[in-house]
């Protein structure tokens, strides 16, 4: 397995995924595990996409497993911290921290996500927790329809979209003005997998916090 990040526009990047396995058999291993509603997975509570939105936090197929745990490897998170720097040159003024130092304070995960029919996520920069998020589409080609679009403000002026290939994706670094927004417009379910490279505080917080987590 490896990924591979290109630059794409001052605002993201291309992100490739090798992942050895094609669609068909990765949706047969994602359709027999189950899934919790978005907002019992979450720290707090979060409601917003009630009946349109599912994590997969703990997976039983050893496929799933083995591709969460490669996004997991020290090995992984240093390449995708050293992109971010090479990438922006702002990134490392904007953090006060060199590539090494980041490093050491952050941990990368991916997360599975299923989108069904009229999803939607709309505009916003992302929790303040998160120096970096990306997405990975786990979809049979592109289209507009399961997509994410990317915005110089939050009026949605100069708008830029990534494709949307099978295992192909983008991940940008997250700051006050990083508008995005994204959906599934489409009359299938979208599969994907979130990326974050988030801080590692020493009281982190996790699902276990939220008193309505699912069990």
């Amino acid at each position: 397995m490896e990924i591979t990040i290109e630059k794409f526009d001052h605002r993201v990047h291309r992100l490739y995924f090798d992942m050895l396995y094609d669609l068909e058999t990765l949706v047969h291993e994602l359709e027999k595990e189950q899934w919790h509603p978005y907002g019992m997975e979450t720290a707090v509570e979060h409601n917003l996409w009630t009946g349109k939105r599912f994590k997969l936090h703990h997976p039983k197929s050893p496929i799933i497993r083995e591709i969460s745990e490669y996004f997991a490897r020290q090995e992984v998170r240093e390449y995708v911290v050293e992109q971010l720097y090479s990438h922006d040159h702002m990134f490392s003024v904007n953090w006060q921290m060199y590539p090494w130092r980041m490093i050491e304070n952050t941990e990368l995960h991916a997360e599975w996500t299923k989108d069904l029919p009229g999803f939607e996520c709309g505009i916003h920069c992302d929790m303040r927790r998160l120096v970096a998020t990306g997405m990975i589409y786990l979809t049979p080609h592109d289209s507009e329809e399961w997509c994410s679009y990317f915005y110089q403000n939050p009026n949605r002026e100069d708008p830029v979209r990534v494709p949307a290939d099978y295992a192909t994706g983008w991940i940008h670094a997250n700051s006050w003005n990083t508008w995005h927004d994204g959906w599934n417009r489409s009359d299938q379910v979208r599969y994907s997998m979130l990326l974050g490279l988030t801080l590692r505080l020493e009281h982190q917080p996790d699902a276990s916090d939220n008193p309505h987590k699912s069990v």
